[in-house]
């Protein structure tokens, strides 16, 4: 039987993304400890994580936790997936390489610094221990950080691992791409700049509606205000904080008041066509936008397109030297095996590694373990950021601890997202450079 708690789902490209690997060493631990592991259970997770916390060194259950998340996350990839699919292109193996990056190992490799100050992957055990330590945010592989973040106070196990999927950055960036966002009406209205709904609804709702620029602008402000107060309202309330939806109350606080939903949900599409890039592609400076509004308080003096050529002259400065070092260290090996070579320069060309392993012959974890795109575009993040929160321009982010985390996350997403018309990532551009 495929128990949930003795099998991983890992990465499996030739199949349904995945396929399911036993853990012998699991199994063991699970009949030593007389759990039933038939279903998934609150009782058992529970249990498991009570172990893994005051057993720190123990690894048998939180390895457990790690097959039991696997099977949720692959839940919740099915589900979008049935529900997106038939409207995007997206693909359910594409999906899963984002979020199932776990193989089952029994330890840890992270990144450290050498004595000559290079980056080299250090081997530590995978235990609550070590990940108690990381700094590193968020947590790699995905199913960790789901489990070291879980609170079983306020929520089931597998409702966290979902709501984590939904939000997963990467996740999102690959979704954003085919115009598909993983985010509520609610949310996306309250994640969004005055900007972006200026924008949005002069593209695609000016002339169908007949709701003025300034009605707009003055109902997203209302909602901002009220929007914060309610979710605090509803979170205290249910103790959850998904599942909000405005009502009466809410909407007649509104100014101009509203009646229904209507107007609301018509500015949110407005917003998800504007982001979905259906006639227009967003300039790269508003990947930036989230950097510079924690940095909005800093010296006045410094416009944001100054900081905004910062950060792109900090990711090429550290950027590409981390990269054609990979690259040299990787090319002494394209004599035995051509196929390496052509995968890096189909990934420059923009790519996708699924493609590029059909084109190597290979498996597409191959590819991805070659490439390493996400430690290289982790590695040149947290180089690029501690240069720029040392400049005046980003002080506001040194007062925050978790700033530098956030710009962290931020600057990776943007390393790997392909937003031109071209669909070339900044990384891929780094590796175009690099081979040339």
């Amino acid at each position: 039987m495929n128990n949930p708690y003795n099998n991983l789902c890992v990465l499996d490209p030739s199949r349904e993304g995945y396929k399911l690997k036993g853990i012998d060493l699991v199994t063991e631990f699970l009949q030593e400890k007389q759990l039933p592991i038939e279903e998934q259970s609150t009782e058992v997770d529970n249990a498991l994580l009570k172990i893994s916390h005051t057993q720190s060194d123990n690894k048998e259950a939180l390895l457990s936790l790690r097959c039991r998340v696997s099977h949720s996350i692959v839940e919740k990839i099915n589900l979008i997936y049935e529900q997106k699919n038939k409207f995007h292109e997206i693909d359910k193996e594409d999906m899963c390489v984002y979020v199932l990056d776990d193989a089952g190992e029994s330890f840890l490799r992270l990144p450290q610094k050498n004595e000559q100050g290079s980056i080299e992957l250090d081997k530590q055990p995978f235990t609550w221990a070590t990940l108690s330590t990381l700094s590193i945010n968020p947590i790699r592989p995905f199913g960790a950080d789901i489990i070291y973040n879980f609170n079983p106070d306020l929520s089931n196990l597998s409702t966290w691992t979902k709501r984590k999927v939904n939000s997963n950055s990467e996740l999102k960036s690959y979704l954003r791409q085919k115009g598909c966002l993983l985010i509520s009406d609610w949310a996306l209205l309250a994640d969004s700049s005055p900007k972006r709904i200026k924008e949005s609804w002069q593209l695609y709702c000016s002339g169908d509606s007949n709701f003025s620029m300034n009605d707009v602008e003055k109902l997203h402000q209302s909602y901002l205000i009220n929007y914060k107060q309610a979710k605090e309202n509803h979170r205290k309330t249910t103790r959850r904080q998904d599942g909000w939806e405005p009502n009466k109350d809410f909407l007649s606080s509104l100014e101009p008041t509203q009646n229904n939903v209507e107007q609301l949900t018509a500015m949110a599409t407005a917003i998800r066509r504007y982001m979905g890039g259906a006639d227009i592609r967003r300039n790269r400076a508003e990947l930036n936008e989230e950097i510079l509004n924690d940095s909005q308080s800093a010296d006045d003096s410094l416009p944001s397109k100054d900081l905004i050529q910062q950060i792109q002259q900090s990711l090429q400065q550290f950027g590409l030297p981390i990269v054609k070092k990979t690259i040299e260290t990787d090319r002494s090996k394209w004599q035995k095996d051509a196929n390496r070579q052509l995968a890096w320069e189909l990934y420059s060309q923009g790519m996708g590694q699924r493609e590029i392993a059909t084109r190597c012959d290979h498996k597409q974890g191959w590819v991805s373990k070659l490439l390493e795109e996400k430690t290289l575009s982790e590695s040149i993040a947290q180089e690029a950021s501690l240069s720029l929160v040392r400049r005046s321009g980003f002080k506001e982010i040194r007062k925050d601890p978790q700033g530098l985390d956030r710009m962290i996350d931020q600057l990776r997403n943007h390393l790997v997202s392909s937003e031109q018309e071209d669909g070339i990532s900044p990384l891929r551009e780094m590796v175009k450079t690099a081979l040339n």
